[in-house]
């Protein structure tokens, strides 16, 4: 055995260690959320494409994108329909209002670092600037790095989260 099969083993482990920073969450029969990954050096400068899908009448109202020193709130700005919905969530678009963590409009939504984890919230309720949010569709914790680092899409798989195939999501309700 050469002495290279240890640093190998050890680049895999640390490169699903990468991978499981990325932990999804689905609430049991309230939805599933994913991020596309790109598996493009560039993903990492970037927030990812959000794959929301509900499975109750409620469509979702509002979005948390959440770090240690910073937030961001999406709010719909119209009802959504059809059981799921694509956010761009750098370019969400007219559907959103972006505003940060105060409640002051916010135009750019940009990370700080590849490695900075943020959580996504997705809640069927809007609640004001200050108020907890319930979450209630799905939460996902991510760095825009490992998604860099992927291609596919992350997504929940219980307490757990794992890169499935984009023709594998979403799971059914």
């Amino acid at each position: 055995m050469s002495e290279h099969h240890p640093r190998r083993a050890a680049l895999r482990l640390a490169a699903a260690a990468s991978a499981t920073l990325l932990l999804a969450g689905c609430l049991s029969g309230q939805g599933h959320v994913g991020l596309h990954a790109s598996g493009h050096f560039t993903a990492g400068q970037k927030f990812p494409t959000a794959l929301i899908t509900w499975c109750g009448e409620e469509p979702p109202a509002q979005i948390d994108l959440v770090a240690d020193d910073h937030s961001w709130r999406l709010t719909a700005t119209e009802e959504l329909a059809g059981g799921e919905v694509e956010v761009d969530l750098s370019a969400p678009g007219e559907a959103w209002q972006i505003t940060d963590g105060d409640g002051r409009a916010a135009y750019r939504v940009v990370p700080a670092s590849p490695e900075t984890e943020y959580t996504l919230g997705v809640s069927t309720e809007t609640v004001e600037a200050g108020d907890e949010p319930t979450h209630d569709v799905a939460d996902l914790a991510f760095t825009t790095g490992a998604l860099a680092a992927e291609d596919g899409v992350y997504a929940s798989d219980g307490d757990e989260g794992q890169l499935v195939s984009a023709e594998d999501f979403p799971p059914e309700c």
